[in-house]
């Protein structure tokens, strides 16, 4: 039980962190998720264009 209850108090203390950060930070934050997000799928249309020789995103090249 002890250590489910650290669990707990580090995601309480951690969501009070997260409300008490700037607008500025927030935005920040979900900028950098936002751009890793969109490696991410680049990358996964990169992959799926070779593996079927595809033209999927319209680039006008396959992978």
């Amino acid at each position: 039980m002890g250590i489910l209850w650290e669990v707990v108090q580090t995601g309480l203390m951690y969501g009070q962190k997260r409300k008490s950060d700037s607008v500025e930070d927030r935005v920040a934050f979900l900028e950098g998720q936002l751009a890793a997000l969109q490696n991410t799928l680049r990358s996964l249309v990169k992959k799926i264009e070779e593996i079927h020789g595809l033209d999927i995103d319209g680039d006008g090249r396959v992978g």
